[in-house]
């Protein structure tokens, strides 16, 4: 007779867990459904910004991982590489799914498209918001790209302030960004934490009950959105937003099959992959369940340095896990 029992709820300890799943179901979510309701600015070649910057320059980046006139980096991270955005006018993306995202770069005013070969071959890192070039290219180039980037940054709790650096003042390039080697501009966009932003943390807090006779649980968990801005105004306005999605079902996706089938809609350098799953292709090419967001409270409303505000927004996430 074994007195063996083993351990319920996973089939490794190598899989995605249910924080994780919630964690990044959160986070796509909200990325995505931003999205829709207009989170996006769309940059043209040449447009200049009220202070006469050109916004769709880059600039040079001095990340010394890389060559000197390799990488050239916008002024905003985050840019869409998503299509199908229902939201008009809609982002600056083609409509090729099999190479999602801007259709190329301006190098001296000459167009090279991102299926070009040879000196000019690029790579775009959505992520970061740069451009890096297979080989360097002269560092006096003036390098333009239309692109459009997601306002309200939505970030794992991993990447909030205290392990990042704050970056204001970011709505358009001001007189020092091409500046190379001084000023914050230089610190590298991997560092930068470019608000506003809505940083999503799973908390220890966790409570089960009965989901059926023969098998599986509710499980409740609590989950924290930190609301960061630069204006009370806009820090209200993150709390609303994630606040009244109180009594809300989202939909989550399964980690470990998207894992399993390599299907990751970007891969290491922030690069979309030929047909990318948008959320809403995640969660019905790999369903993960039902998430039901509830009991949402406002617990803190703070001024940070004088020109950093910050919310938190309080949830409990009600979801059934059938294999315990």
């Amino acid at each position: 007779m074994s007195y063996f029992s083993p351990l319920k709820g996973i089939n490794s300890v190598f899989d995605y867990t249910l924080n994780n799943d919630i964690q990044d179901g959160l986070v796509e979510y909200f990325d995505w459904a931003l999205l829709e309701k207009g989170n996006y600015f769309n940059v043209t070649s040449g447009e200049l910004s009220p202070n006469g910057e050109d916004y769709s320059r880059l600039r040079l980046s001095s990340n010394d991982q890389y060559d000197a006139g390799q990488v050239w980096e916008g002024f905003r991270k985050n840019w869409v590489w998503q299509s199908g955005i229902s939201y008009s006018p809609a982002p600056l993306v083609g409509t090729d799914n099999t190479k999602p995202g801007i259709s190329g770069v301006y190098v001296d005013g000459n167009f090279k498209p991102s299926t070009i070969a040879g000196t000019y071959a690029h790579y775009v890192d959505y992520f970061d918001g740069r451009v890096v070039f297979d080989t360097a290219i002269p560092t006096g180039s003036v390098v333009q790209a239309e692109f459009s980037y997601k306002w309200i940054n939505v970030l794992f709790a991993n990447n909030v302030p205290w392990l990042r650096e704050i970056q204001k003042d970011t709505s358009q390039p001001n007189s020092t960004f091409n500046d190379v080697g001084d000023g914050e501009w230089d610190v590298p966009p991997e560092l930068r934490i470019q608000l506003p932003a809505i940083a999503v943390e799973i908390v220890p807090s966790r409570t089960f009950k009965g989901y059926q006779l023969g098998g599986g649980q509710w499980v409740y968990t609590d989950v924290l959105f930190h609301c960061l801005a630069e204006s009370d105004i806009t820090r209200n306005a993150l709390v609303d937003i994630v606040s009244l999605q109180s009594d809300k079902n989202v939909h989550l996706f399964n980690s470990n099959d998207i894992n399993t089938n390599a299907d990751f809609p970007l891969d290491y350098r922030g690069v979309p992959v030929s047909g990318a799953l948008r959320y809403p292709d995640l969660v019905e090419s790999y369903d993960g369940g039902l998430l039901r967001l509830t009991s949402s409270t406002v617990q803190e409303m703070t001024m940070f340095n004088g020109d950093v505000y910050g919310g938190i927004v309080r949830m409990t996430t009600e979801g059934v896990k059938s294999n315990i």
